[in-house]
């Protein structure tokens, strides 16, 4: 074992051979919360990579991505937290609802973050999420005629005390009391804050007084990147072979195990536990498969962002629109755009990619050294990704054309990933 110097923190891999894999432990941090008889009545679930008690963010939605897949699959939510509910933040990308939330809506409080602009949009996100169950919380809130709107959909506000003139912390709570039924006094850091704010009347309480986050940690199973894409293709190709998906699980154990696990969670599922792929595929459907396949992709790989999954989708979309105006199978040029970012994920060249995945001639030939029409879709594609669009009209397809399936293929990705 090697430790490779990154810029957030010393990161152990481990080496097997010519393959570097990461890390195989997952880590989540929960923090109390109390009710005024001091009863933990639910917690927070907290992003963190290390036993170090402490987050090093550099990616907010690739933290909370990974907060949510390490809790529910790696350490089970019930484990975590029994059968209290649990609080988790969401950046502005989940809030929008670009990106899958796998959590059951019944028992979990939705954080929205004091930095993420008030917009008709992310109202309209929210009222969805509560449409499904969800409950709403405002993290760090300050009322002003910005904040306002949010505040009728809020089920929870939470005040930060810590480093606020008590002053200022009364006249807040004197504001929201009518406006909020349940209002938690938040960082709180000494008994005197404590007896302050339980006497001003706030509902909860939680801080590093009452208890600081305790980080669990837990085995994370491999998985490799180029099957679980391949599951991606599939998973989205029309006319979609439940058969072949099954295999394709089966060979990724990493994978498998985890769809078991989610399957039978006691969190998202009240049934009896999954004995086999089929009957976790039969019970989630292709639909949260996928967005597992999602969240692993990018929580698992410390080193990738988010958005590189959306834009695998929208190239994807891209490619087999483009298709469907030539004599190119959809199907395959769907496959050839998805993959066409493996040599991002899995930084390595894609020619060298491709030698290692079944793929056919025509898919080969697209993504790598080919100059037939399949070829010069994925080429039409990349240029589009690019902005060049002198290589979009050498590929002898029309601007507008290209722009047309390039638009509607971000509209088709962030509805898909809205759904899961």
């Amino acid at each position: 074992m090697r430790t490779v110097v990154t810029r957030r923190a010393e990161v152990p891999l481990r080496y097997d051979g010519d393959h570097v894999s990461e890390p195989l432990h997952a880590y989540v941090g929960r923090q109390a919360v109390f009710d005024r008889n001091l009863k933990v009545v639910a917690y927070e679930l907290l992003y963190r990579d290390s036993e170090e008690n402490r987050a090093r963010i550099d990616d907010p939605d690739q933290a909370t991505a990974t907060t949510m897949l390490n809790a529910v699959v790696e350490l089970g939510l019930d484990k975590l937290v029994g059968e209290l509910p649990i609080f988790v933040n969401l950046p502005a990308a989940f809030l929008l609802k670009r990106y899958p939330v796998p959590l059951p809506p019944e028992r979990t409080y939705l954080e929205v973050l004091e930095d993420v602009p008030v917009t008709p949009e992310l109202i309209d996100a929210i009222k969805g999420f509560r449409a499904e169950g969800f409950k709403i919380a405002l993290d760090d809130f300050l009322l002003t005629d910005q904040t306002r709107p949010l505040v009728p959909l809020a089920d929870l506000i939470k005040v930060d005390v810590l480093g606020v003139p008590r002053d200022d912390i009364d006249e807040q709570f004197d504001e929201l009391r009518p406006l909020c039924k349940t209002l938690l006094a938040e960082k709180i850091s000494t008994h005197d804050e404590m007896a302050h704010y339980h006497l001003l009347g706030f509902d909860l309480f939680q801080g590093h007084f009452l208890q600081m986050p305790i980080v669990e940690r837990g085995r994370r199973l491999p998985h490799n990147r180029a099957a679980l894409v391949q599951v991606l293709a599939k998973l989205y190709q029309p006319n979609i072979d439940l058969r072949a998906v099954e295999a394709m699980l089966s060979a990724e154990v990493g994978l498998s195990v985890r769809l078991l696990k989610l399957a039978s969670s006691a969190a998202l599922s009240r049934g009896a536990p999954i004995a086999n792929l089929g009957q976790a595929i039969a019970r989630l459907g292709t639909q949260q498969i996928a967005a597992l396949v999602l969240l692993v992709l990018v929580a698992g790989f410390d080193d990738k962002p988010f958005e590189l999954a959306r834009q695998a989708l929208i190239r994807a979309r891209m490619c087999e629109a483009l298709a469907r105006t030539t004599n190119v199978p959809p199907d395959q040029l769907f496959t050839a755009g998805l993959l066409s970012l493996l040599d991002a994920l899995l930084d390595r060249p894609l020619d060298e990619i491709v030698d290692d995945i079944p793929v056919t001639p025509l898919i080969r030939g697209a993504l790598v050294g080919g100059t037939g029409s399949a070829a010069k879709i994925v080429d039409a594609a990349r240029a589009q990704d690019h902005g060049d669009f002198a290589r979009v009209a050498s590929t002898g397809f029309t601007a507008q054309k290209v722009f047309v399936a390039w638009y509607e293929a971000i509209r088709w990705a962030d509805e898909i990933i809205a759904q899961l």
